[in-house]
């Protein structure tokens, strides 16, 4: 029986030995371990290399944990090795993915110890309490360097953040607050001073947003609708007078800021909006914003696959979160037909997190003086989803489709206050900060017959054979056109013409002109006449020929846009200057530039008609300069107007 026994000890350790498959306790702790410590090693490693990324408990335990087991395990049963030498790579693999070449060195020394840490593991193979202990600490490692902060300097920059929020109104932020759904707004609005910002006549989005940014009147500054490039401005924006004083600045998402400057500085960055002609970025590794929107609004040729895109994101300060939301919908689109309506929102907030994630890496990593963002995410959905909350101007709307939509637009709030929550972490809190939006919004009127009417401008221009000369956008009942031609004779000729030809045009049985127009700048504001009556089979006279006027006028018993701008827009200044603020409850757009220009030390500009919100800044005391025109252009490619027509017609400025 002694020998017997001995023979079966002597087995039993021979089983033990032979690759460890039938230890008792120890195969299963031994790679649980393994991949604790491995996955440790790359979630600390990453959250080094960019702290801003991990913020998803489900996501971040998916990919540095779940998946890298499900890999050694496999490996494992071919070859031992295998899966402990994966389990070595993986935490250099995702310093890969989230380094940067400017990062220190010492940064690869994490991996490392984590890698000798796995192969001490593997060469030890505790067991039994020692082992179960080891294994209680790993666990306790991973969920403290999750929640733990990382040790990060005090922000200093920037001193001065400018937030755009496109078509953000009083009216539909106050009944947010009541509920709660706007915290970070609501703090910054309880703290600070508040107005009613008073827009531009035109209400027309690159009017005004131009207009904050250089201080001046379209007369003034050139830019009149979105077939301007940064070539047509005649005066230099707020930050191209930093940059001529050697001042640093970060710009994300304002039109017409494409191309970036040449000779920025390490504190600089340009982010230009999505309407672009291409992807060019300062830094220009930050390229992949613009490719990933391009995938869902292609306009050009440049895109890359998700996957890459996505990697390029998450190494530049893309959230998980924003990551898991975006595959969510590309996979949900893969088997699931939505409406238009029912996708349409989810778009835009997915849209609002990445501009928020990317500005917010760019303050991280670059610390400009100065930011600005421009986030125009709540103008889109309120042009589409307005006739889901206002029952008394839209009574054809169906209680179900009331149902379904009423919390689209206060849901983008909701998104463009969780990413400036995300902003205010970053900014200290001496920082003075300024929130604007270029208008309102309220129900579209019927104007034409009781009806909602928009003009078809492609076809208008078609049928009078500008349709490659003449560039137009829809602004609620309004058309904007403009001649493409460089030429001032050319261009004059053509506005004669055009005038000439709408200005007489009129319905077959009546003499009464059908449109009203009216000249600004290099272009003509085109409107239709109020009718409160139209003839049956009514046909359009035009330049000596006749149309079906369904043919030229979408007219709708319901409108597709049934949000249109509003006069008022938002203003509020919140940090330290708010305590010398003017009080007043309505301030206009041409006091935007001053305002900054005050809180920043800048010079004031002798175009500027505006006048700064805060009080001990008189014009008799301030220095004056020249704010010259940005000197950066860029050919615009051959197929750059219908490439940004086609974009405009998503966002409903085109007909």
């Amino acid at each position: 029986m002694e020998r017997g026994s001995h023979s079966t000890r002597s087995d039993r350790n021979a089983a033990e030995t032979h690759g460890g498959k039938h230890q008792r306790g120890g195969p299963t702790l031994f790679w649980w371990i393994m991949v604790t410590v491995s996955g440790t090693t790359s979630l600390l490693a990453t959250r080094m290399a960019n702290p801003l990324t991990v913020d998803d408990v489900l996501t971040a335990a998916l990919l540095f944990f779940v998946v890298p087991a499900v890999a050694v395990l496999v490996l494992s049963m071919f070859h031992r090795l295998l899966g402990i030498a994966l389990a070595v790579l993986v935490p250099f693999g995702w310093l890969l993915i989230a380094s940067d070449p400017a990062d220190s060195i010492l940064l690869w020394l994490v991996p490392v110890i984590g890698a000798a840490l796995v192969v001490a593991v593997a060469a030890k193979q505790n067991r039994g309490r020692a082992g179960l202990g080891l294994a209680a600490a790993s666990a306790f490692l991973v969920v403290t360097v999750f929640f733990t902060p990382l040790p990060s300097t005090a922000p200093v920059t920037p001193t001065t953040l400018l937030v755009g929020i496109d078509g953000a109104s009083w009216n539909r932020i106050d009944p947010l607050f009541e509920s709660g759904r706007l915290p970070n707004l609501k703090r910054l609005t309880e703290g600070g001073r508040r107005a009613r910002l008073r827009s531009l006549p035109s209400l027309y989005s690159p009017q005004i947003w131009s207009t904050m940014a250089t201080g001046c009147l379209p007369e003034i500054h050139g830019i009149w609708d979105f077939g301007n490039t940064q070539s047509d401005f005649k005066v230099g924006r707020l930050w191209d007078r930093m940059h001529l004083d050697g001042r640093s600045s970060g710009v994300c998402g304002w039109y017409f800021t494409w191309p970036p400057t040449k000779g920025l500085g390490v504190n600089d960055f340009v982010i230009p909006s999505t309407l672009a002609p291409d992807a060019s970025t300062f830094p220009p590794e930050y390229a992949f914003y613009w490719q990933l929107w391009a995938r869902e609004h292609p306009r050009r040729s440049e895109t890359i696959p998700y996957a890459v895109a996505a990697l390029r994101a998450f190494k530049h300060g893309v959230r998980l979160s924003t990551l898991r939301r975006a595959f969510t919908e590309v996979v949900t689109r893969r088997f699931e037909q939505r409406e238009f309506l029912d996708q349409a929102w989810r778009d835009r907030s997915i849209s609002a997190d990445l501009q928020g994630d990317v500005f917010c890496e760019l303050i991280r990593t670059r610390r400009p003086e100065f930011a600005a963002i421009l986030m125009n995410q709540v103008d889109k959905v309120s042009h589409l989803y307005w006739k889901f909350i206002d029952p008394e101007s839209f009574p054809e709307v169906t209680d179900e489709d009331r149902e379904r939509f009423s919390d689209a637009i206060d849901h983008l709030y909701e998104a463009v206050d969780a990413n400036l929550g995300k902003i205010l972490e970053l900014v200290p809190e001496e920082a003075n900060i300024v929130i604007v939006s270029d208008h309102g919004f309220q129900a579209a009127p019927r104007t034409l017959a009781g009806q909602f009417c928009r003009i078809r401008t492609e076809n208008l221009m078609a049928a009078l054979g500008y349709a490659k000369t003449v560039f137009g956008t829809n602004v609620d009942r309004k058309v904007y056109l403009r001649p493409t031609t460089e030429s001032f004779n050319e261009r004059e000729a053509t506005l004669e013409r055009l005038s000439s030809a709408l200005r007489g045009a009129h319905l077959s049985d009546e003499t009464r002109p059908f449109f009203v127009l009216q000249r600004e700048g290099d272009s003509i504001r085109l409107e239709i006449a109020d009718r409160h009556a139209i003839p049956e089979h009514a046909r359009l006279v035009l330049d000596d020929a006749d149309y079906a006027l369904e043919q030229l006028i979408t007219i709708r018993a319901e409108a597709r846009f049934s949000g249109v701008h509003h006069p008022d827009g938002v203003f509020l200044l919140a940090g330290p200057a708010a305590a010398t603020a003017v009080r007043s409850d309505s301030l206009h757009v041409v006091d935007v530039a001053p305002t900054i220009a005050a809180l920043m030390n800048l010079p004031f500009s002798t175009d500027w008609t505006g006048s700064p919100a805060v009080r001990g800044f008189s014009t008799g005391s301030v220095e004056y300069a020249d704010y010259p025109a940005p000197s950066e252009t860029a050919p615009v490619p051959e197929d750059m107007n219908e490439a940004l027509k086609e974009q405009l017609r998503s966002m409903g400025y085109l007909e």
